[in-house]
């Protein structure tokens, strides 16, 4: 069975939260706060001026974050930037390799509201469960500008 990415407070939705869960019967979940993303896109927006691409950075970033430490052979990514989403595994994909870690296979397909990985997504965006770990915009910044900043 492959594992399940799902987001819930979309990237650009600067007033709330986003939390990034991944799921295959055991879950985790990843949070950055309103506050957090605003400054991380304030910074990306600036430095990738006039490209509109910060958007799918950070989502490939958060999702890096959130796996990269797990042994997962392959993913299954909500669509949620339809169109983006080769964009978005080359990123990931690039993370992997700078890191020296062999990426698990990545695809994108709608996981719909039943997936394990929506609901954890979810519960914890309503703060109803904790969130395994909370990102701040210097680690995200540091996947792709460390030395530019």
């Amino acid at each position: 069975m492959r594992y399940q990415i799902d987001q819930s407070g979309k990237v650009e939705d600067t007033n709330k939260l986003t939390i990034v869960a991944v799921a295959d019967g055991k879950a985790k979940t990843l949070k950055i706060s309103a506050k957090e993303k605003q400054r991380l896109i304030k910074v990306m927006r600036e430095l990738d001026y006039p490209k509109k691409i910060f958007i799918y950075k950070i989502l490939a970033g958060l999702i890096f974050l959130l796996i990269k430490n797990e042994s997962i052979k392959e993913v299954l990514i909500d669509k949620e930037y339809p169109g983006h989403e080769a964009f978005i595994k080359e990123i990931i994909l690039q993370l992997f390799r700078r890191v020296k870690i062999n990426p698990p296979k990545i695809n994108f397909s709608f996981i719909g509201k039943q997936s394990l990985a929506h609901k954890i997504a979810i519960e914890t965006f309503r703060g109803k469960i904790r969130a395994n770990m909370i990102v701040k915009a210097k680690e995200v910044l540091a996947l792709f500008y460390k030395g530019k900043l």
